[in-house]
């Protein structure tokens, strides 16, 4: 269940625990810049509301985080693409206000930035996004942030990996631009397509992970 307030902007771990798992906090863009600078815990922003998701890290989800950024720095090397972690604030290239942040972002060449206050900027082109699902999360994360995500026109794919269960799903963007294909993936042999550059092994990927 989330907890929605107006005011104010807790930025402390300890004012942001009192509110539990999912936090929304109805705010201007400019306040939101503000607060995520001093911020001592990961913020998002979309449809005027600040966004924090706070819970316990499992094995599994922590396991997973490592082993997802390993696999795709061997798949698609450092020389075309690169590969980024979870603090790297992520935007669409229009004028909304929105702000996110994937577990991992990989743009192909140059990144391109939209400035957003001081020295902070966010990347407008991702090809690629990875999300670790976890319970707190899987609602947003499949829902009103892809809803999102889909307006980038550079990113081609996003990529899910449950951590509650083996699962992995892929959003992949088609030619036409404006479909996306969804694949699902559970099975020791499967083979999970990563845009245009090979395959992700679900056993491999999985390995040692206990749920």
């Amino acid at each position: 269940m989330s907890t929605l307030l107006s005011t104010p902007i807790p930025t402390t771990l300890e004012e942001r625990a009192q509110y539990g798992q999912e936090l929304r906090v109805e705010a201007s863009w400019d306040a939101f810049l503000d607060a995520v600078a001093e911020s001592e815990y990961p913020m998002q922003y979309d449809d005027g509301q600040i966004i924090s998701f706070m819970g316990y890290g499992t094995e599994a989800h922590e396991k997973l985080v490592i082993r997802i950024g390993h696999l795709l720095t061997q798949l698609l090397g450092l020389a075309e693409y690169d590969i980024f972690g979870s603090n790297l604030a992520i935007s669409t290239p229009d004028e909304a206000k929105r702000y996110f942040n994937a577990v991992v972002t990989v743009v192909r060449g140059e990144a391109e930035r939209r400035f957003l206050n001081g020295n902070m900027s966010a990347i407008t082109n991702p090809v690629l996004l990875v999300e670790i699902l976890s319970a707190s999360t899987l609602n947003f994360d499949v829902g009103q942030k892809f809803m999102r995500y889909k307006h980038i026109p550079a990113l081609q794919q996003v990529l899910y990996v449950n951590s509650m269960k083996p699962q992995v799903l892929s959003y992949a963007r088609t030619t036409d631009n404006n479909q996306w294909v969804i694949s699902e993936f559970a099975k020791g042999d499967d083979q999970i397509p990563v845009l245009d550059k090979g395959h992700l092994d679900f056993q491999t990927l999985y390995q040692g992970v206990k749920f």
